[in-house]
């Protein structure tokens, strides 16, 4: 029928242009999304600026696990603040994944370890070999989940007070520190070694943020000026298509951001004009 040959020409056209499997679902119509859904993994409930999702887009791209991707801002009454995402998950954060057979996954690193568990044997295993190597995957994703997550809102999120936000850049410069060390211990361009690992798919989306907003809105000279290690990781990764393609969404957001003056708006500019706290590290 011409309803079949209309879903077909799209499909082959989103194909030739988005050879990721979250760019097909994302260009396909409501239709053919509704025949092509019969093989996705499952719904991931996110934005594409979210550092936290893009940890699980990039994992499900090198896997190549096919979701969809649903903004829940505009899916439900209230966006994530309200009942209908609570029931997803009651700590109103992103990203949500909820399996194709219901099962509801908050957390970024829960959700990327599911994936990396069911679909173990598609694609990289992105779980390094030695004993070792996986000490320092998981060292790092720690390092970054638990200091420079807690942190990270300075570089955006406000009002907040000034000192709280000063503190809050200087502990994101030590955890950068603390990363560049732990990036020395396993040979190879990646964090834990010669292969990407989960920890890269962890790091990377909010080292855009950082390699974004430091030197632009805090004075930074350079975002990796005492991180060399962690720069020729940067490099590495940017050099891959998947996690390019993962910068693209998340740059994006960022520059729509900017766009919107909201560096302005939440009093970034005006703190760091105070020359009495020290942004530049």
């Amino acid at each position: 029928s011409q309803g079949i040959e209309l879903i077909a020409s799209t499909i082959m056209r989103a194909i030739a242009c988005h050879p990721s499997p979250i760019a097909l679902a994302r260009a396909l119509p409501r239709r053919a999304r509704a025949v092509h859904a019969a093989a996705s993994a499952g719904t991931l409930y996110d934005v594409p600026v979210s550092n936290n999702g893009a940890r699980v887009r990039l994992i499900a791209r090198w896997k190549g696990i096919d979701v969809d991707i649903i903004n829940p801002n505009e899916a439900f009454d209230g966006g994530i603040k309200g009942a209908e995402y609570a029931a997803l998950n009651p700590q109103l954060k992103m990203p949500t994944f909820v399996v194709a057979g219901g099962l509801k996954l908050p957390e970024s690193e829960v959700i990327a370890q599911y994936l990396c568990d069911k679909y173990a044997t598609s694609g990289p295993s992105l779980t390094p070999d030695t004993a070792e190597a996986r000490a320092c995957c998981n060292l790092a994703t720690r390092v970054h989940d638990v200091y420079i997550a807690a942190a990270q809102g300075a570089m955006y999120r406000g009002p907040m007070d000034r000192g709280a936000r000063a503190n809050g850049i200087a502990e994101i410069a030590k955890q950068i520190a603390v990363l560049e060390e732990i990036a020395t211990r396993t040979p190879g361009p990646f964090i834990a070694g010669t292969e990407k690992s989960t920890a890269d798919a962890a790091l990377f989306p909010t080292f855009i943020f950082i390699e974004f907003l430091l030197p632009k809105y805090f004075g930074w000279r350079d975002a990796f000026a005492k991180a060399p290690n962690l720069k020729t990781w940067y490099a590495a990764m940017l050099a891959d298509a998947d996690a390019k393609a993962t910068y693209d969404e998340v740059r994006g957001g960022l520059e729509a951001w900017e766009s919107a003056g909201r560096f302005q708006k939440v009093g970034i500019v005006d703190d760091v004009a105070d020359a009495s706290y020290t942004w530049a590290y």
